[in-house]
Order: structure tokens, then C-alpha cells, then sequence
């Protein structure tokens, strides 16, 4: 009997009340349509809130809605009423009880966030819907909603930043909740020269090192440096009252303010953490309703033995510690834990500085979303409660919106399903095929890149991408498949932005993988390199599509993509039908090697080197490069072929003499380099091997010395191709 009553229940509860009603928000046919209501005395933010509901109201379904300023509803109409309340809980909800909805937020900023969240939740209408060159009609004719409801959302962290040009645009901030520096922030990053630049500064601004002033670096106990900088803040902030956050950071270098005040408060040589603190404590005294950060970066080591005021923060950097790996799955776990639980101790504001692209070369795919949301959830855990996610800034990367979606979401919540999300963004880019293919190898190298314990540095050459999941006859495969799309999608600008980088990226992997299965040419039995014949294909779709996507630069220090084909088409020219009988001959070392650089193999492996230090180049700083080499290896050769680097940014210079010596050290050969003063280029040097009419002769095994230039300061040779020919 008791069974009997619960299915009578169940089948009532299923015909009536027990699902919740809906009522119509939205008809076209029946012409029903809300409007917007805001107060009577709404600011400037609020009334751009109403505008920012109703363009996208019309977008969503085609209709025009009325926005009325009053601080009563007529109850002829129903209306989405929008509010701010800074005293809530939630940084949004949304509630219905009655006739109206309401949005109603802490900020303007959120109820942006609020009205995204509606769109999102009640209509077939989103960010990436409205961005998408994908033909499809997502007009809404009717839009219906539960007939009492209530949804409140706070995010995992109250600051959120993907450091993409994505995320500079306002409408990609307000449907993805994020925050963006340049209009939060009256000071950012290493700027206090900037912001000073007008002002003339007395000597006692700057840092005293070792007795001596220098302008390198500014003094923070300084009255002077403090009375100027105090004025700027309250200009800034004046100009526009959302500037309310500064950053207050040493210059980018290591030195420390030691003037007899500095050590006063508590400065080493090492540590200027005492009297920067003292500065922003100064600051914030001054100014209550602002946020000062400094960064847990270079100089700023230990937490002072100080108090602080309540509106200071810290931004703490994983530079050191970002390798591709969850950082609680790593051996920095310990120490970055410790280090944040005492600055959660010392100030209320901690955010995490992080990293997401590979800064020597942004068309490296990177794909880190995995990993990033294992340290998102991490940081939550930790009590972090801000994080900046440092990406490609103002250049291209590869997948870069995809990413920025994603970390947006990651952000606001760190439990989302990762999955569903990367389907859900190529699904409403593209059609279904191409979707599925750019879904399924995304997501696959995104697990793999977590899964792999190999480490993989924000600084790395494209032979490190391919050991940590990168896997090449995998890469080649999707590659094809994605290319055959190019025609339908030739108008698509972000199509031809992710071709640019992934026909960059298979060239890189076919320059690091040299004369071998993947690589750009073959080695003949006569030992003569044969350049295989996509190579000129490639090349040539990378220049079009470049040009097409406009993306002139690959990397943070803005190598450009046309010198990069420019110096391939020289470098394969010049190796075609070339003879390489060295190619993966014995040698041996005998100078000193560094500790990344003990591999020499890469002297003679066929990949070659262009002007990025970190691919294909062996780097020798702590000695020349002396190399020993039996004669019967090289028989037949009648000269030596070399390349070189110069990079002066990274202290690295041509070579000043090659010689050849027996193994007792007696020179049989010398032979001079000419030097200059480029900055960044590669050349090649060839010599002469004696010949029967010399005086000296090869010995059975000699020995190869490259001489390093002779330059004050740090010095570092970096040699590539050793070609005997």
C-alpha cells in the first residue's frame, strides 16, 4: 500500500508543482518582450550596464528593448531590473519572485559579469556565439525561465587576469569576468622611472651601493622619493578613481639599496624587502581607499619583521618554478608553500604572478590548461586570493584565445570540467569536422603535458617542447588534416593566425630534427644532404599566411617571422647537395663543458641554428671549445665548415681564431675571425684542411680549438654545425 502511495505522489508531483514552472521572458510571435529598469539616480557605469544588456538583448533574439531610469516599476511591463549593492555577499545574483528579474552585483564591473551569466544561463546566446565567423543563426524566438529562481556566483579569486590581447578587449572582460591592469592599476610593473620621468630628481632618490649612488636602482626610505611618488599616486588616482591599485617594485636588476636608513629598517645586501615595506606602508596610510603590491621578486626575499597596513599586498612570482609541471606535484611543492603561508601571515592580499606561454617562442603550443588548473586549485587551497596569469601580451600565441577562455573560467572556478569546456570553444568556432579534429588533438596534448614529468621551462628551444608532449608523427598528422581546411576557411582571420603558427611550428620541428625521419632533408649514400621537397612548399605558406594573419613576430624579444624564413631559405640553400661527412662521426670533448650543455652531439647532428640561442645551438662559457677527432672519421675532406652565433643581448659572440693542433698541442693551422659589433646575427666560417703540399700535415687525430672572443664581462660562445666537407 505504502509503495502504491509513493508512485501516486511521484506521478502528481510529475503533472504538477513539483518541476519547476516556466514562464515566458521573450516571444516574437507573441510579441512579449521585458524592459530594463535602472534607478532614478544611476552613475555613468550603471546606465553603460543597461546599454550593455540591451545591445546584447537584440543580438541574442533581433528585438530592441526600452531602458527606463525609475525608482518604481509600472506593473503594466516586466523588467529586468539591474542594481549595485556593495554590502552583498555574492559578487552577483540573480533572482526572480514575481513578474521581474533582477541583477543586482557589488561593482558595475560585476553586474557586467551578472548580465553575462543571464544570457548564458537563459538563451541559446554567448561570448563565443557572438564572436564566431562559424554561419549559424542563434536568433532566439522565445525565451522562457523558471518562475521563481536564484543564482548567486562568487569567484575562485577576487583578481583574475589572463595576460592575453584576448582579454584587452572590454567586451571579452565583461562576458569572461576578468580584470585587466590597465584599467585597474595606476601603477604597474617595474614603472616607477616612468611615472617619475618628469620630475627632477635629487641624488638621494637612488639606491646607495657600496658607498656610491647609482641610477639604477631607487632608495626607499627616501623623503624625496616618497613626497614625489605620494603626488603621482593621488594624480593618477584623481584622473580616474578606478586606478586604485599600485604597484610599487624595485627596478628589474638585483642590487639593494644599503644607505645607513636602508639598514635601519632591516635592508642586507641581498634584501630590500624592510624598506620597501616601509614605503608602501607610508602610502597606504596615506591613502585607505587604495591597494599597494610589491612582488615577492629578486630583491624582495623575507618578510619583514614590520606590521603592515591592511590595504598592502604582495604579487608572488613562479618564474623559478613554472616547469610545466603542478608545482604541488614538484620538488619546489615544500618551499612554495612555506613561502606562501608566511606571506598569507604577513599581508591579507596575496596573488600569484604566473606563467602560460613559452616566451622564446609564443607559436610553441604550450598547452598548459591542465596543469594550470591543478595550480589554480592549489593556489585556492593556499588561501591565494589573486592571480595574474602572464601570457603573450600584445603578440600572438598559439591558441591563445581557446587559452584565455579557459583560464578566464578557471579563474572564476576551478573545478569546471576542463574537457567539455576546450569541445564546447572549438564547437561554437567551427564546423563540425574541424572542431572535432582541433578538440581531440588539443585536449590529447593538453593530458599529455600534465602527465609527463619532464620539465618544461617558460624559456625553451622547440627539442624540449618535443620530449615533453610534443609527439612529432602525431603533430605531422593533425597538421595535415587542419591544412586541408584552409580553403573554407581562408576569411577567417583566427584560422589563419593558428595556421601561421602551426606551419612555424613544423618547421621548427623539422630544423631540430636534422637529417633524420622528421627533419628537413636526408643524408645520401655518397653523405650529401638532400633538402626534401616540402621544405620550399612550407616556407612559402608560411610568408603567405604571416602576411595574410599579419604576425610579424615569434617570441617575446620580437624575432620576426620574415627574417626567420629569410634565414632558413639561406641556411637549406646553401646545405642542398652539400657534403657532410662528419654527420654523426665519433669526437670527442676535452674542454669544459656547462652544466645544460654536455650533450656535443647536437655539433654534429645536421639540425642547424638560426638566431634563437636555445634551438640547435651548444653554448660554451666557461672554456673554448676544443674538440678531438680521428682523421680516418673525415677522410676525403679537404675543408671545415662552422656556424656561429652573436647574440649580444645573451652575452654571445663570434669566435676570435680557430686552430688545429696535433695532440702534443703544436699548431699545425691558425686561422683569425673576423669580429664586429652586430647584435644579433649567424654566420658561417670555412677553413682550409691541409693538403699534400703543406708544410704541416693532419695527424692520425688532431685537434679542433674555437677561441672565444676576449670581452670584459660574461662571455659565451655558441657554435652549431661542424660540417667536414
Amino acid at each position: 500500500m505504502l509503495k502504491k502511495y509513493i508512485y501516486i505522489v511521484m506521478i502528481f508531483c510529475s503533472f504538477n508543482s513539483c518541476a519547476q514552472k516556466k514562464v515566458t521572458l521573450y516571444s516574437e510571435q507573441d510579441k512579449i518582450a521585458p524592459r530594463i529598469n535602472i534607478p532614478m539616480d544611476a552613475d555613468i557605469l550603471l546606465s553603460r550596464a543597461a546599454d550593455f544588456f540591451a545591445t546584447n538583448f537584440k543580438l541574442a533574439t533581433g528585438k530592441s528593448i526600452q531602458i527606463e531610469r525609475s525608482n518604481s516599476l509600472n506593473k503594466n511591463y516586466n523588467y529586468i531590473s539591474l542594481s549595485v549593492n556593495p554590502t552583498q555577499k555574492d559578487n552577483y545574483c540573480l533572482y526572480k519572485k514575481g513578474k521581474n528579474i533582477n541583477i543586482q552585483a557589488i561593482s558595475a564591473e560585476d553586474l557586467l559579469f551578472g548580465i553575462g551569466h543571464f544570457f548564458e544561463q537563459f538563451t541559446s546566446f554567448n561570448y563565443d556565439k557572438k564572436t564566431s565567423t562559424k554561419t549559424i543563426n542563434f536568433l532566439d524566438k522565445y525565451i522562457e525561465v523558471p518562475e521563481q529562481f536564484s543564482l548567486c556566483s562568487s569567484p575562485s579569486f577576487e583578481y583574475r587576469e589572463p595576460y592575453f590581447s584576448t582579454n584587452f578587449n572590454v567586451d571579452f572582460r565583461a562576458w569572461n569576468r576578468t580584470n585587466y591592469l590597465d584599467i585597474s592599476w595606476g601603477i604597474w610593473g617595474h614603472n616607477l622611472k616612468k611615472i617619475l620621468k618628469d620630475y627632477k630628481l635629487p641624488e638621494s632618490v637612488y639606491a646607495e651601493v657600496d658607498n656610491k649612488r647609482v641610477k639604477s636602482q631607487f632608495c626607499f626610505t627616501s623623503d624625496s622619493l616618497f613626497t614625489y611618488v605620494n603626488k603621482q599616486v593621488k594624480t593618477i588616482y584623481d584622473s580616474d578613481h578606478g586606478l586604485n591599485r599600485f604597484m610599487i617594485l624595485p627596478n628589474d636588476n638585483s642590487l639593494v639599496c644599503n644607505c645607513n636608513t636602508c639598514k635601519a629598517v632591516g635592508n642586507t645586501k641581498t634584501d630590500a624587502a624592510p624598506a620597501v615595506f616601509s614605503f608602501l606602508n607610508k602610502l597606504a596610510k596615506n591613502h585607505e581607499n587604495m591597494s599597494f603590491f610589491t612582488t615577492a621578486y629578486i630583491t624582495i626575499k623575507e618578510v619583514p619583521k614590520f606590521s603592515v597596513e591592511d590595504n598592502i599586498g604582495i604579487f608572488y612570482s613562479t618564474i623559478n618554478i613554472q616547469k610545466g609541471i603542478p608545482i604541488e606535484d614538484s620538488k619546489y611543492n615544500e618551499k612554495f608553500t612555506n613561502d606562501i603561508t608566511k606571506w598569507k601571515d604577513y599581508v591579507d592580499n596575496v596573488y600569484i604572478w604566473d606563467y602560460a606561454v613559452n616566451f622564446d617562442n609564443y607559436f610553441d603550443i604550450y598547452p598548459s590548461l591542465y596543469v594550470t588548473q591543478k595550480n589554480l586549485q592549489f593556489y585556492k587551497e593556499l588561501g591565494v586570493n589573486g592571480v595574474f596569469i602572464h601570457g603573450s601580451e600584445y603578440e600572438y600565441s598559439t591558441f591563445q584565445d581557446l587559452k584565455t577562455t579557459i583560464f578566464s573560467k578557471l579563474l572564476w572556478n576551478v573545478d569546471i570540467y576542463l574537457e567539455k569546456e576546450i569541445n564546447d570553444y572549438f564547437h561554437d568556432k567551427y564546423p563540425r569536422k574541424l572542431a572535432n579534429a582541433l578538440s581531440n588533438y588539443y585536449t590529447f596534448i593538453d593530458k599529455n603535458f600534465l602527465v609527463s614529468d619532464i620539465e618544461l621551462s617558460i624559456y625553451s628551444g622547440i627539442d624540449k617542447s618535443i620530449e615533453k608532449y610534443l609527439d612529432r608523427d602525431l603533430f605531422y598528422d593533425f597538421y595535415d588534416e587542419f591544412i586541408t581546411n584552409t580553403e573554407k576557411n581562408k576569411f577567417d582571420k583566427e584560422f589563419i593566425k593558428t595556421a601561421t603558427a602551426l606551419t612555424f611550428l613544423k618547421l621548427e620541428i623539422m630544423r631540430t630534427s636534422g637529417l633524420e625521419k622528421f627533419g628537413y632533408g636526408e643524408i645520401n649514400n655518397n653523405e650529401e644532404i638532400i633538402i626534401k621537397n616540402n621544405v620550399g612548399t612550407l616556407l612559402d605558406r608560411l610568408s603567405n599566411y604571416s602576411k595574410l594573419s599579419q604576425l610579424k613576430n615569434y617570441n617575446e624579444v620580437q624575432y620576426k617571422v620574415e627574417n626567420y624564413v629569410s634565414k632558413w631559405r639561406a641556411t637549406v640553400y646553401k646545405y642542398h647537395k652539400r657534403k657532410h661527412l662528419f654527420y654523426k662521426k665519433p669526437f670527442e670533448t676535452i674542454s669544459k663543458l656547462d652544466e645544460d650543455y654536455k650533450d656535443t652531439s647536437i655539433l654534429n647532428d645536421g639540425a642547424f641554428g638560426l638566431e634563437d640561442y636555445n634551438t640547435n645551438w651548444h653554448i660554451s662559457s666557461i672554456d673554448n671549445l676544443v674538440l678531438k677527432i680521428d682523421k680516418k672519421e673525415i677522410e676525403n675532406s679537404t675543408k671545415i665548415t662552422f656556424s656561429f652565433l652573436q647574440d649580444a643581448k645573451h652575452s654571445i659572440y663570434y669566435p676570435i681564431s680557430i686552430e688545429i693542433l696535433d695532440t702534443d698541442y703544436k699548431l699545425i693551422s691558425s686561422h683569425n675571425i673576423k669580429t664586429n659589433n652586430i647584435k644579433l646575427a649567424t654566420k658561417e666560417v670555412t677553413i682550409l684542411l691541409p693538403t699534400e703540399f703543406d708544410d704541416e700535415q693532419l695527424t692520425d687525430t688532431f685537434i679542433i680549438k674555437i677561441n672565444k672572443q676576449i670581452v670584459e664581462g660574461k662571455n659565451t660562445l655558441a657554435c652549431d654545425e661542424i660540417i667536414f666537407n
